[in-house]
C-alpha cells in the first residue's frame, strides 16, 4: 500500500463513529515508517481541528482507518496538546 492511498481515507474510532480523515502522515525517512499520522475533525478551515494518532492506536487498515480507541480519549488529547501549545518560554539574553 502506498502513502499517497491513505490520503483522504475515512477514520472511525472502536465503536465505528466516523472522527475524521487523513491528510497527512509523519515518516521516519531512514527506515520508511510511518510512525503516526495526522487527523482532520472538519473540512472547513477556520474551524478545523487536526489530531495526531501513534501507529499503536490503529487497529485495521482498509477502505476505512479503524482505531482502538474512542472519540474521548482523542478528545483529552486535543484539550492536552492545546494546554502545551499556551506555554510561554521566556528566553533571557
Amino acid at each position: 500500500m502506498k502513502v499517497s492511498d491513505f490520503f483522504g481515507r475515512k477514520v472511525l474510532d472502536k465503536k465505528a463513529n466516523e472522527i475524521g480523515k487523513v491528510v497527512d502522515m509523519v515518516i521516519e525517512p531512514k527506515e520508511g515508517i510511518i510512525t503516526s499520522m495526522i487527523l482532520s475533525t472538519s473540512d472547513f478551515g477556520l474551524t478545523r481541528k487536526d489530531v495526531e494518532i501513534e501507529t499503536s492506536d490503529i487497529d485495521e487498515v482498509g477502505d476505512y482507518v479503524l482505531l482502538n480507541i474512542g472519540q474521548e480519549d482523542l478528545d483529552e488529547r486535543v484539550e492536552s496538546a492545546k494546554k502545551a501549545e499556551k506555554r510561554r518560554l521566556d528566553i533571557k539574553k
